[in-house]
């Protein structure tokens, strides 16, 4: 993780390379010691193809000394890169893991440190740090501009990040119920934060056992010390085997661990899909074929669910968001009705 990169779960960054930004939501979850995305890299998308084809195809050929193959390696395969610092400053790079520490020595001497910010001092010997609370660091704005190609490694890889930044899917700590619908790869905002209600719920077990500082924390104080809702339901509507496959060891281990009977994972596949090929989500409760039935799903929440304030949140098309928010609206109690049940609906699209 970046040094003083703090995020929520369902909060989304700007990733920069060769001078685009684009957005990606974080589909790590912030008790975890890194940061991931997850990049739908089709042949149409020029720009998230060619990051594809540096970081799986050239970068890893550059490293090798080798011509890159014609043609482009199977899936699934992991590519594992390592951190580099260029030489006299503060500027980190990647490179293919194991590759390209021999010609560090070739550039070694030929940057100089970058230029502190206006009134900012550097203690001798020590590289300049950003800390939690600088405004740059906040916005979003680098100090340090990309070094030019000539001066890295031609198998090095320099990816940019900004944010991280606000997302409605980020206040489903207010509710106690969640109602969460994600549509293709509207599934990663959920992925982090279901991951995060696992995470959290290990750290209250941590804390109910004493975690080794002898003092047990009771049940009432770790409740309000890390909030977690009581339920999710998720539902994942994508159209076809392909998408399923992209995320299902995502969503498989976001649903894994101490709170996995607080997340209740319904999939709808609403494309062509040969039943031979369907391969089963062990932890959906519910598998189907065709789009939901909100009226019915609705309706069954707010009867398990009484005089509860339930959270609906979407990440998907605009006319999905058209039915929810119908069926918040139709299903929900008037405000201040005693014992009333209401839905509040929220959404991101894409």
């Amino acid at each position: 993780v970046p040094q003083g990169f703090v995020y929520q779960a369902g909060q989304y960054i700007l990733l920069g390379w060769k001078g685009e930004w684009h957005p990606f939501t974080l589909t790590s979850a912030p008790e975890e010691n890194c940061i991931s995305v997850h990049i739908r890299a089709a042949s149409n998308l020029d720009w998230c193809s060619a990051l594809r084809k540096r970081l799986t195809e050239e970068a890893p050929a550059q490293a090798k000394g080798e011509p890159m193959s014609e043609k482009p390696p199977k899936a699934p395969k992991i590519f594992e890169y390592s951190d580099k610092v260029l030489p006299n400053s503060h500027i980190v790079y990647n490179v293919p893991a194991d590759q390209g520490a021999d010609k560090l020595k070739e550039i070694a001497g030929q940057v100089s440190p970058p230029a502190l910010p206006t009134g900012a001092s550097e203690p001798e010997g020590k590289p300049s740090k950003l800390r939690e609370g600088d405004p740059a660091l906040r916005s979003g704005v680098s100090l340090l501009s990309s070094p030019p190609a000539s001066l890295l490694p031609p198998e090095a890889v320099m990816l940019q990040v900004t944010g991280p930044f606000g997302a409605p899917a980020q206040k489903v700590w207010s509710f106690d119920t969640l109602m969460a619908v994600g549509a293709g790869i509207g599934v990663t905002p959920f992925a982090s934060i279901m991951r995060s209600v696992q995470l959290r719920a290990k750290q209250r077990e941590t804390l109910l056992r004493g975690g080794g500082s002898g003092e047990k924390a009771t049940s009432t104080m770790v409740q309000k010390m890390i909030p977690i809702p009581k339920k999710i339901y998720f539902y994942w509507i994508c159209r076809g085997q392909e998408e399923f496959d992209w995320f299902y060891d995502l969503l498989s281990a976001a649903a894994e661990g101490p709170a996995a009977g607080v997340v209740e994972i319904t999939l709808f596949l609403t494309g062509e899909i040969e039943l031979q090929q369907v391969k089963k989500l062990p932890c959906a409760s519910g598998q189907f074929f065709g789009r939901p039935n909100w009226g019915r799903i609705f309706k069954q929440n707010r009867e398990k669910h009484q005089g509860e304030h339930i959270g609906v949140f979407l990440c998907g098309s605009p006319i999905i968001g058209e039915e929810l928010g119908r069926q918040s609206v139709k299903n929900s109690d008037v405000i201040g009705t005693p014992g009333g049940t209401r839905f509040s609906f929220f959404k991101e699209h894409f």
